[in-house]
C-alpha cells in the first residue's frame, strides 16, 4: 500500500507550516498554521510530514471567527517497503550495499591472490631444499636458474597484486564509512513512520478559514552560549543559544522563542513525614571541624575561586536565577532535524571593562588578566560557558553565572605570561602560658617578579579561616604581616602590588588560630 493511499480521500490537504517554535529545557512547543478556503457544513482537513515523535496529549487545534474545531487526531503509518522511504535515504543505502558488495568481490580476488602466493612460496623453499642435491649429482643449473628467475617474476606480481588490492580495499572501507555517517545523519524518525494530523473543522459560512495547530515534541532542547572579546579599551559580549532537535520534521525560517520554563519538574506537593524528637546530654567538649565553603556569585564583590573542573562532559540545566525568562532569535531560523548543534545569536552587548590582573596563589601559582564589566544588555546572561578572544584570536573556554541586566561580572583571559608567583607556608603551633588556650601561627610568603618592559599592578588574594563560633578565635598578624592587606567579611585578604618592568615583590602574610580549651577536632 502506497503512503498517498494512507490518507482518507475525503481529507483537504492544508498547507499548514510551522510558524513558530519554543524550545525549553529538553522538549518543544511547535505551533503550525495554514489557510484554505471552505464551505458551509463539516470538513476534514488533512496537515502531511509532522513530527512521528509528538505528544499526542499535547495536540491542540483551533479555527478562526466562523469556524470550530470539534476534533483532532495524529495519525502514523510505518514505511516497510524501500519505495516508500525518502529519495536521499534511498539513494545512500544504494550506494552503502554496492560498496560492501565490491568490498566483498575485492576481498575475494585478495585471498586468493594471496593462497597463489604462500603456494608459490612454498614452491620456491622445496626448490631450494632440491637444489644442493641435484648439483651433488652433477645436473646442470642453467635449467634451474631459468626455473628459479620465472617463479621470482610470478611472485613478485603476486605480492604487487595484493598491495593493490589492499590499498583498494582501504579505500572502500573509508568511502562507506563515511556513507554510513551519512546515513545516520538521516536516520530520522520520519524515515520510518508517515505522520498527518486530521482535524474535523465545522464552518457556519463560506470563507478563508485558518487553522492553527500546536503540540510539543520531544528529541529538542537548547542551551545557552556566549561570546566574550577584549581589546585595548572595549568588551563585547555575545550572547547565543546552541540548538538540538532531531524530531523528524525540519524547522525552515520560523520564529525561535527560548524558554527557561521546566515543564519535567512537575506539581506534585512533597509527601511530609514525621519528625522524631529525641533529648540527649550535652557533651562536654566541643568538637569543632573546618570545612571548604565555595561563594559562588556574579557579581564582583566575590572571594570564591571557581571550582574544580569536571572529569566527565556534562550537559548543565538552564538557570534562570529562580524566574521564567523568554528569550527571542533575532530573526528567523532554520534548524534541521539531524541531531547536530546549530549556534542561534540572541543578543550583545559593548562595555568598558576594568582590566586586572589577579593571582590566587594557594590554587594557581599563576597571574590572570581578568575584565570587569556589567551586563549592558536588556536581558539578563544565562549561566553557561563563554569562549573567549583576544586581538590575537581564541583564548579558551570558561563559564559565567546568571547576570542581571546592569549587574557587574568577572571573566578571566588567562595567564600573563611575564609575570612569576611562587608561594612558601610554614605553620608554628603554640600553648599560652597562663591559659590553655592553643594557637596555631600560619605564616605565608608569596614572592612576584617580573619579566616584561611594562609596568604591571598585581592583585594578590589568600584566605585566612572565618570562625563562627566563640570558642576559636582568628586574628590577622598585623606585626608579621607586610605590607597590610584589605580583608573582607569572607577572610579573603587582597593586596594590590605595583612591579615596575623587571621588578621583584615580596609579601608576607600571618594570622594566628586561637582555640578554648575543650574544643576537639580542628
Amino acid at each position: 500500500m502506497s503512503t498517498t493511499e494512507l490518507f482518507p480521500s475525503n481529507a483537504l490537504p492544508v498547507d499548514a507550516r510551522i510558524t513558530q517554535v519554543t524550545l525549553l529545557e529538553d522538549r518543544a512547543q511547535v505551533r503550525r498554521a495554514g489557510t484554505l478556503e471552505l464551505g458551509p457544513g463539516q470538513h476534514v482537513v488533512l496537515v502531511k510530514d509532522v513530527a512521528p515523535v509528538l505528544q499526542d496529549l499535547s495536540l491542540r487545534a483551533s479555527a478562526s471567527p466562523g469556524a470550530k474545531v470539534s476534533d483532532v487526531r495524529v495519525r502514523r503509518a510505518m514505511r516497510v517497503a524501500p519505495h516508500e522511504k525518502p529519495e536521499k535515504l534511498k539513494a545512500l543505502e544504494l550506494d552503502i550495499e554496492k560498496l560492501t558488495e565490491q568490498w566483498r568481490r575485492l576481498g575475494e580476488d585478495r585471498d586468493l591472490v594471496e593462497q597463489r602466493r604462500q603456494r608459490l612460496e612454498q614452491v620456491l623453499e622445496r626448490g631450494f631444499t632440491e637444489l644442493p642435491e641435484d648439483v651433488s649429482w652433477g645436473q646442470p643449473q642453467t635449467q634451474w636458474k631459468d626455473t628459479l628467475e620465472g617463479l621470482f617474476e610470478k611472485l613478485r606480481a603476486l605480492r604487487i597484486r595484493s598491495v593493490e588490492l589492499g590499498v583498494q580495499l582501504r579505500d572502500l572501507v573509508d568511502e562507506r564509512s563515511r556513507l554510513v555517517v551519512q546515513r545516520q545523519a538521516f536516520d530520522r524518525p520520519d524515515a520510518r513512520f508517515v505522520t498527518w494530523l486530521e482535524a474535523d473543522v465545522i464552518v457556519s459560512s463560506e470563507g478563508n478559514v485558518e487553522v492553527t495547530f500546536e503540540y510539543t515534541v520531544p528529541n529538542a532542547l537548547w542551551r545557552p552560549l556566549h561570546s566574550a572579546r577584549l581589546t585595548d579599551g572595549r568588551f563585547h559580549f555575545e550572547s547565543r543559544a546552541s540548538v538540538w532537535q532531531n524530531t523528524g520534521e525540519d524547522w525552515n525560517a520560523v520564529r525561535l522563542v527560548f524558554s527557561t520554563a521546566r515543564a519535567s519538574l512537575g506539581i506534585e506537593p512533597p509527601l511530609l513525614s514525621d519528625d522524631l524528637l529525641t533529648a540527649q546530654k550535652k557533651n562536654e567538649k566541643l568538637v569543632v571541624a573546618a570545612r571548604e565553603v565555595v561563594i559562588q556569585k556574579a557579581k564582583v564583590a566575590v572571594g570564591g575561586a571557581p571550582s574544580q573542573a569536571p572529569k566527565t562532559v556534562e550537559l548543565p540545566g538552564v538557570d534562570d536565577g529562580g524566574e521564567i525568562r523568554t528569550l527571542e532569535a533575532k530573526g528567523p531560523c532554520t534548524i534541521p532535524s539531524d541531531g547536530r548543534p546549530n549556534t542561534v545569536p540572541l543578543f550583545d552587548f559593548s562595555a568598558t571593562p576594568k582590566r586586572k590582573l589577579v593571582a590566587y596563589p594557594e590554587l594557581e601559582l599563576r597571574v590572570f588578566l581578568t575584565s570587569v564589566q556589567k551586563n549592558e544588555g536588556k536581558f539578563p546572561i544565562l549561566a553557561g560557558p563563554v569562549e573567549l578572544l583576544l586581538q590575537n584570536g581564541f583564548v579558551g573556554w570558561t563559564k559565567v553565572l546568571f547576570v542581571a541586566p546592569g549587574e557587574e561580572f568577572r571573566l578571566s583571559f588567562g595567564p600573563d605570561a611575564t609575570l612569576r608567583l611562587a608561594r612558601a607556608e610554614k605553620d608554628r603551633q603554640q600553648d599560652a602560658t597562663s591559659t590553655d588556650w592553643k594557637t596555631l601561627t600560619k605564616t605565608v610568603w608569596l614572592y612576584l617578579s617580573s619579566l616584561g618592559d611594562e609596568a604591571k599592578t598585581v592583585e594578590l588574594i589568600e584566605r585566612m579561616p572565618v570562625s563562627e563560633i566563640e570558642q576559636v578565635k582568628v586574628t590577622l598578624g598585623a606585626k608579621r604581616t607586610t605590607p597590610r592587606p584589605k580583608v573582607d567579611e569572607n577572610g579573603f585578604a587582597t593586596w594590590v602590588v605595583e612591579l615596575e618592568p623587571r621588578a621583584q615583590a615580596q609579601v608576607t602574610f600571618a594570622y594566628d588560630l586561637a582555640t578554648a580549651p575543650g574544643v576537639q577536632g580542628i
